[in-house]
């Protein structure tokens, strides 16, 4: 008899938790409560289940900052006219592969850059590459290249987060921390998904230790004066805190506090701003903030098999994996893992189990809402 999943184990990437008592609970029924919620407030079906599935994957992987805590918020907030869950893309400017898109002020981004990603899976099919910039925040990156891995694509995402970092030699936050995600099909494996921001820790984290009082590890954060600090407290704005909004007063550190994660925070930015005609990390604003500039996402495909023949795509992926894999091991480490696999492994294991553990407030939030919406007792 195999040993049940440890439903509390995080993916080796999150080093926050959060601080109360958790309640396990069965995924189906917290499924059924937020795409009931969701398809409710507006939501296609079918988009329904890719915004429950993009959170309910960080979940499952032990991110509880960033997971299915958020939509019975989301779902309020269309209920009350504030939030569009049925966006239409507007095309701005088109030509061969590359198109420049936006949705309105109210719509879902998640929803914005999930049709600005299936509309560069058409034009990989068609041009080998599709090429989108979406006038709109990405937020978490890694489902939106798994909508190109499942058309058989390369995906590759990046977007600009409002000033989390400061250049390299300066302390005051002006750039995103670099966020970037890449998506690689693969054979027998799992494909390769790569979600990371260019920075230690994401804010996420720190906010989430700061709102309980917690240390974070040495080296993740800098202080309002550019100095190291392990008190999260030291880096939120507490003015914006104050007003239900994210601002950094503090500084991210990039990683390995190197000028090269620095150089490529500064390019992504870049790019990411010009290539969406959108703001510059410091003009984007502070997160749910009114007033905010406009912040961009940039959605890419690649066929692979417009380089190499479609039937070895999987061989090649797979042989690349295997040989890493395989290789010889320091000793104390039991296996050497490959970028998502690990994360792949958990959310895996937690729908096979059918059971998730959630903090007991965000049980409570979901079975607010169940009861909302006439499903009292389905959790």
């Amino acid at each position: 008899m195999p040993d049940k999943p440890d439903l509390r184990q995080r993916s080796s990437g999150t080093w926050w938790d959060v601080d109360e008592e958790f309640a396990t609970v069965p995924l189906d029924a917290v499924q059924r409560v937020c795409l009931a919620g969701l398809e409710r407030a507006g939501a296609k079906p079918e988009d329904a289940r890719f915004v429950f599935n993009s959170y309910l994957d960080k979940t499952l992987q032990g991110d509880h900052a960033r997971g299915i805590a958020r939509v019975p918020g989301l779902v309020r907030e269309a209920l009350r006219g504030d939030l569009n869950l049925r966006p239409s893309l507007q095309i701005l400017r088109e030509k061969g592969a590359t198109a420049l898109v936006r949705g309105e002020r109210h719509d879902l981004h998640r929803l914005v850059c999930k049709y600005a990603m299936e509309l560069a899976v058409q034009k990989a099919q068609a041009h080998g590459v599709g090429w989108v910039g979406a006038q709109a925040p990405g937020e978490v990156l890694g489902a939106y290249v798994k909508i190109a891995v499942s058309a058989g694509m390369v995906g590759f995402a990046t977007t600009q987060s409002y000033a989390l970092v400061a250049p390299t030699g300066g302390y005051e936050p002006l750039l995103g921390n670099g966020p970037f995600a890449f998506g690689v099909p693969a054979g027998d494996h799992d494909p390769v998904i790569l979600d990371m921001s260019t920075t230690h820790t994401s804010a996420a984290g720190v906010f989430l230790a700061a709102r309980q009082g917690q240390q974070v590890p040495e080296g993740m954060v800098l202080d309002a004066q550019g100095n190291p600090t392990t008190v999260a407290s030291d880096f939120p704005d507490p003015d914006a805190l104050s007003r239900g909004r994210q601002a950094a007063r503090g500084s991210l550190v990039p990683l390995g506090n190197s000028p090269k994660s620095y150089a490529l925070i500064f390019v992504l930015g870049l790019l990411t701003s010009v290539l969406t005609d959108s703001s510059a990390p410091w003009d984007v604003g502070n997160k749910s903030g009114p007033g905010e500039g406009r912040s961009g996402t940039i959605l890419a495909a690649i066929d692979p098999a417009a380089f190499l023949a479609s039937q070895e795509v999987g061989k090649r992926v797979d042989a690349y994996i295997g040989k890493v894999k395989a290789s010889a091991k320091r000793p104390g480490v039991s296996e050497i893992l490959y970028p998502g696999e690990g994360s792949q492994r958990l959310q895996r294991e937690r729908r096979q189990a059918g059971q998730i553990a959630i903090p007991a407030s965000q049980y409570q939030a979901l079975a607010s809402l169940a009861k909302e919406l006439g499903l009292e007792g389905t959790l």
